[in-house]
């Protein structure tokens, strides 16, 4: 059975709690991701994803409608409609700017070790129903297994 060690990118793009939300939001699209772990001296403590930063302009911008979840380019057309001037626009990105990682990232995180059996990987995402896992020994972090890590290796 393989483990985390076999399936983990050992390439992972992390972020400091102090980074700007737009600089994770330039990274994730530049890499194509969608989450990342948050680190402070090598350990993890926290994780960031596209749909905390969504949620965070959903509640900055917009009035939500039952059922209806938010999309990118809503968020994006309210926030113009909102902003009546250019610099009115120019001042509210500039306040947004100042948000950091560590406002919005989930604090609790789930980490599993080198040695975690792929199996208890796919049961532990079903069963939190988390889409990435940072991969840590001795408090380090070394690596990061995502759903698609999962499916690659089931279908070996």
């Amino acid at each position: 059975m393989k483990t985390a060690m076999q399936i983990m990118n050992k390439r992972v793009i992390y972020f400091s709690p102090e980074d700007s939300i737009f600089e994770v939001a330039r990274v994730f699209s530049r890499e194509r991701i969608s989450g990342a772990p948050v680190v402070n001296d090598e350990r993890v403590i926290g994780i960031i994803s596209n749909s905390d930063i969504v949620k965070f302009m959903q509640t900055k911008f917009l009035k939500p409608k039952v059922g209806e979840p938010p999309s990118l380019a809503l968020i994006l057309l309210n926030l113009a409609n909102v902003s009546k001037t250019f610099l009115t626009f120019k001042n509210e990105r500039k306040r947004i700017s100042k948000t950091r990682v560590k406002d919005l990232m989930k604090k609790e995180v789930l980490v599993i070790s080198p040695t975690t059996p792929l199996i208890d990987i796919a049961e532990l995402m079903e069963k939190k129903d988390v889409n990435r896992l940072p991969v840590v020994e001795k408090n380090k972090l070394i690596g990061m297994v995502c759903r698609a890590d999962v499916i690659r290796a089931l279908v070996e």
